[in-house]
């Protein structure tokens, strides 16, 4: 019996090879985009979790409260460690980490010069426990020591093979082997370990012994309990038997003891190592922390997507079934049950999602090893050694195999014997007719509503392109300064400046919006407030306003000749805070400042953004710092061509002041972009899978529309013997795809405006959901749906009448 139906599936797929190619290549579709966002929630759950002891790993964060905010930072102060460790030494070991991401590395080549590098990842420095918290497989050194000599640092294998052309496995050479990390901090190398895997939340590369974080960071304070860098980070193992609530309840008392008085409220925390990939509020390493709502969008999409390809397996499967109803009627005249047919049917519908899954399974794989662009990694299936994927792909083949096939199989196996045998299967059929419809419905649902979402997010991101920000974005050319000796600055601004079309150079700490900046506080005397205003301060000269285009509202610019560093210009929003409301009441007055002492204020400027859009403006601060010139900046109006002679001119300029260092340069407008980068992100994959649904939907159309040509043979030939024209056959099929389409936007409008209200909700600056949205998706979907439905209705409406009205 197994083998007749076997071979009864092979022939009516062979012998109805189009119905057969289109739900295989739609199914294969659905579950090929399916598999990719499963595999992509799985990987993003399983962060940490390779980790021996990731159920007893920490991280230490705080919050801290101050009169216009509340801040959420994984930053910790540097003396919290120790003091912890002391204070509390039976709950376990607290360990400092200081992650610099991109530097520049040199190495000595075989003449005993230095080559130089850059590194774009995976830089750190760590206290010596590093390696009882976190797993490396050691191939060479010990890791109870490899850290407790100053300057020493454990390397990773790739990086032992880019830099000392290790690729024999005798890394044993590499150690005592000296590296340089941005000319500054020389180190040796004391061990080589393998690499971090990818869903590591902790991708170092190079580690070294914390302590020599001091030669390469000018803000480190090793007794500070005030001070605090984002990239300094505690993370702590708990001992055996001790739980996260012992641990939090000691923290009021660490903050009691150790944080002065006068300071904002500070109040430690404790986040376990499971949460931190999925609480982006507090900073993490790359910034490759989710939110646990990312989670949910692949999910439901991948969900949706294979519920829109069974939707239009079951409407192929039953236009189809008219031509199959006489042999339902045959079988079951010689015998055949309801159960046997059920199973029959069934077990061609497992035939066709096998076939499918073998194909998504190919796609799927080439897919993943291609989206580093898309996810910032590349992923592979690997089913055999991923259970939990194995297992996903089992219940999708189980799934859709129920989903796509109950249906169809039990109408065809219903079909009465008599009825089909006297050629009125079709009538038999047409009583489904408005589920099929329905069906429809709920695949233009999906459609539409995928549609809108990559409407608004395209929407969403012109507006961030467009959106003035306080400041000019465009024509504007940056470059790191490895150095802010005032000499050298001097002649690189003069050599620039000599260059047609250079308007500007000007030296400060970072752009208007960067990601650094320096967060401090400042008060104002008049105001008796509890604590200090946060502010964000700004290291500039007297070229930084012009050059960036910030409006003066009072008062004058910072002056060249501020030797005492004791002027400050500061924003409309610090202005308020001061509870002045003209800008002119703000000049000569007095500020504290928790950044460089009491300063006058001596302008006041529009407020502009120094954050993206996500948030909002803060409270800025401009001084007067040469010692924290890190960037320099030119303003360049002249044509893309004279662009590349600029840049060759700017990087001889560099290269004749810092001979030793790799030249680099970015435009600000693609730096300001690249804060965008997620939602990005977003709109590919919209746009990725919207296509795939309307497309796969569209399938589903052109199934009821072959389904409705099937029924309607001898009407139509009726029709055309009695002169009705091409055009009116197609009118007839083209109102009911209007009236469905019609229906499923109805109810997808308000879906779409609620997802995409809330996602809007969660940026300080944002679009308004229009009505052009809505009439753009519902006027693409009726195109695509016209076009789908005349390529198909169009045979029926041009067939010759003889040929359906000859049995008559």
């Amino acid at each position: 019996m197994l083998k007749n139906y076997f071979i009864t599936a092979l022939r009516n797929l062979s012998r109805n090879r189009s119905f057969t190619i289109i739900n295989v290549f739609g199914l294969a579709l659905g579950i090929s985009a399916a598999l990719v966002l499963f595999k992509i929630v799985l990987f993003e759950k399983s962060f940490d979790t390779y980790l021996t002891h990731y159920d007893r790993l920490y991280r230490f964060t705080k919050k801290v409260v101050s009169p216009n905010s509340v801040e959420l930072e994984g930053g910790m102060q540097n003396p919290f460690a120790e003091a912890f460790k002391n204070d509390y030494p039976d709950l376990g070991i607290p360990v400092r980490t200081f992650y610099i991401g991109e530097n520049q590395l040199s190495v000595q080549n075989v003449t005993g010069d230095w080559s130089h590098f850059e590194q774009r990842d995976g830089i750190a420095f760590v206290d010596a426990d590093f390696f009882k918290l976190f797993d490396y497989e050691w191939r060479v050194g010990d890791s109870e020591t490899a850290l407790s000599k100053p300057n020493s640092a454990v390397i990773s294998e790739s990086l032992a093979e880019k830099y000392f052309g290790v690729t024999d496995g005798g890394y044993d050479r590499v150690l005592g082997k000296e590296m340089k990390l941005n000319n500054e901090l020389t180190f040796f190398i004391s061990g080589v370990v393998s690499d971090p895997p990818k869903n590591a939340s902790l991708p170092f590369k190079l580690m070294i012994e914390y302590e020599s974080v001091e030669a390469i960071f000018d803000f480190y304070q090793p007794d500070s309990w005030t001070s605090t860098s984002s990239n300094a980070h505690v993370y702590f193992l708990a001992n055996e038997n001790v739980t996260g609530d012992q641990i939090r309840s000691v923290l009021p008392e660490m903050a009691e003891k150790y944080m002065p008085e006068g300071e904002n409220e500070t109040i430690f925390q404790l986040q376990a190592l499971a949460d931190m990939h999925f609480q982006p509020e507090y900073n993490t390493y790359g910034n490759i922390a989710k939110s646990k709502d990312f989670l949910t969008g692949p999910i439901a999409i991948g969900i949706f997507l294979i519920l829109t390809a069974c939707i239009n397996f079951v409407n192929l499967s039953t236009a189809l079934a008219v031509k199959r109803s006489k042999e339902v009627g045959i079988r079951k005249v010689l015998g055949g049950v309801r159960n046997q047919l059920v199973l029959q049917f069934l077990g061609e519908t497992f035939l066709i999602t096998i076939l499918a899954m073998l194909f998504s399974m190919g796609v799927a794989e080439l897919v993943m090893t291609n989206m580093e662009d898309l996810a910032r990694y590349n992923l592979s299936l690997d089913l055999l050694n991923d259970t939990p994927l194995l297992m996903v792909s089992v219940a999708i083949v189980v799934g859709v195999t129920l989903m796509a096939g109950l249906y169809p199989s039990f109408i065809l196996s219903g079909l009465k014997p008599v009825a089909v045998l006297r050629s009125k299967g079709q009538s038999s059929l047409a009583g489904n007719a408005n589920t099929r419809r329905g069906l429809v419905v709920v695949q233009f649902l999906i459609s539409q509503v995928l549609v809108i979402c990559t409407l608004v997010v395209i929407s969403q991101m012109k507006f961030f392109e467009k959106k003035d920000l306080g400041f000019r974005k465009s024509s504007i050319v940056t470059f790191p300064l490895p150095s802010n000796e005032a000499d050298k600055l001097d002649l690189i601004e003069n050599e620039l400046m000599t260059f047609p079309g250079v308007e500007k150079v000007s030296f400060s700490f970072a752009s208007p919006l960067s990601d650094n900046n320096i967060g401090s506080t400042f008060g104002y005397a008049p105001l008796e407030t509890t604590g200090e205003f946060d502010a964000a301060f700004k290291v500039i000269d007297e070229n930084y306003l012009e050059l960036y285009d910030i409006e003066l509202l009072a008062g004058t610019d910072i002056s060249e000749y501020d030797t005492a560093l004791a002027e400050a210009l500061i924003s409309e929003q610090a202005l308020k805070l001061m509870g002045l409301e003209n800008p002119q009441d703000a000049i000569g007055e007095t500020i504290r400042s928790g950044f460089g002492g009491s300063k006058r204020v001596v302008g006041v400027f529009k407020d502009f953004h120094n954050k993206n859009l996500r948030n909002k403006v803060d409270p800025i601060i401009m001084v007067k710092y040469p010692g924290y010139y890190y960037e320099g900046a030119l303003r360049f109006e002249g044509s893309d061509n004279e662009m590349s002679g600029l840049i060759a001119k700017l990087e001889s300029a560099w290269t004749a002041q810092f001979p030793d260092i790799i030249f680099d340069y970015s435009l600000l407008s693609d730096q300001i972009m690249q804060n965008y980068e997620d939602e990005a992100n977003v709109l590919r994959l919209f746009q990725i899978f919207s296509g795939l649904a309307i497309f796969i939907g569209c399938l589903g159309l052109y199934g009821l529309v072959s389904f409705m040509a099937n029924q309607k043979t001898k009407e139509i030939g009726i029709r055309k013997v009695l002169g009705a024209s091409v055009g009116q056959i197609l009118n007839m099929f083209s109102k009911e795809m209007l009236i469905l389409i019609g229906i499923a936007f109805i109810l997808a409008a308000p879906i779409g405006f609620y997802l995409m209200n809330d996602w809007l909700s969660g940026f300080e600056y944002r679009i308004e959901l229009s009505l052009w949205v809505f009439a753009a998706a519902i006027g693409f979907t009726l195109l695509i749906g016209a076009v789908t439905t005349a390529l198909r209705s169009f045979k029926a409406a041009t067939s010759n009448p003889v040929d359906s009205l000859r049995s008559e």
